[in-house]
């Protein structure tokens, strides 16, 4: 605490740890009706507007690249659209250099079969059967282990902290007893 820059030391690094501002944002949505991805990006109110919108592109499955037109559509918002067709999996759109105010976001466009809703019951059933499992049990019946024991461990650590504490309030007694003695003879 003596050295001259204790002071700067610790306000340098309380200020790192501190979340920074972006200067933009980016969010991106998946329009599955025109197999397009549209991605808008927004500024922050601190944030100067660009003299000029970056080269943006669009980068995904199967070495998918294209770049992407993006246009003002507001006061700190722009809009991009690139058509991706029926293409799924992972989409990255970012610019060619790195830009705080158009940052790089990605979207992962899932596959049909995940996008189904329901489940197969019959592949469930032989699932459970084949593990020893139970198939849509009831809520009572899911912590319920039917008979059978899983050896566990014994967890000493809370008895172990407690003894220590006592353990110590004793020695802390015994070690004061003759000042603890000598304040009550003279009260």
């Amino acid at each position: 605490m003596s050295w001259k820059g204790y002071d700067t030391f610790w306000s340098n690094v309380a200020r790192d740890l501190l979340p920074h501002s972006q200067t933009g944002e980016a969010t991106i949505e998946d329009d599955s009706a025109n197999g397009e991805l549209v991605i808008d990006y927004r500024l922050a109110e601190h944030a100067v507007e660009p003299r000029a919108i970056p080269d943006i592109f669009v980068f995904g499955p199967d070495g998918f690249q294209r770049p992407m037109e993006v246009r003002k559509v507001g006061e700190g918002a722009y809009r991009g659209r690139v058509a991706v067709g029926d293409r799924q999996g992972l989409f990255r759109v970012r610019p060619l250099a790195d830009s705080k105010v158009f940052p790089e976001v990605g979207i992962y466009r899932a596959v049909d079969e995940l996008r189904e809703f329901g489940n197969d019951e019959l592949l469930l059933r032989r699932v459970a059967e084949f593990t020893g499992g139970r198939f849509n049990p009831k809520p009572a019946e899911v912590f319920d282990a039917g008979g059978k024991v899983i050896p566990s461990t014994l967890r000493l650590w809370p008895g172990l902290l407690g003894l220590a504490i006592l353990l110590n309030l004793a020695e802390l007694i015994l070690r004061k007893w003759r000042g603890v003695a000598e304040t009550l003879r003279k009260a």
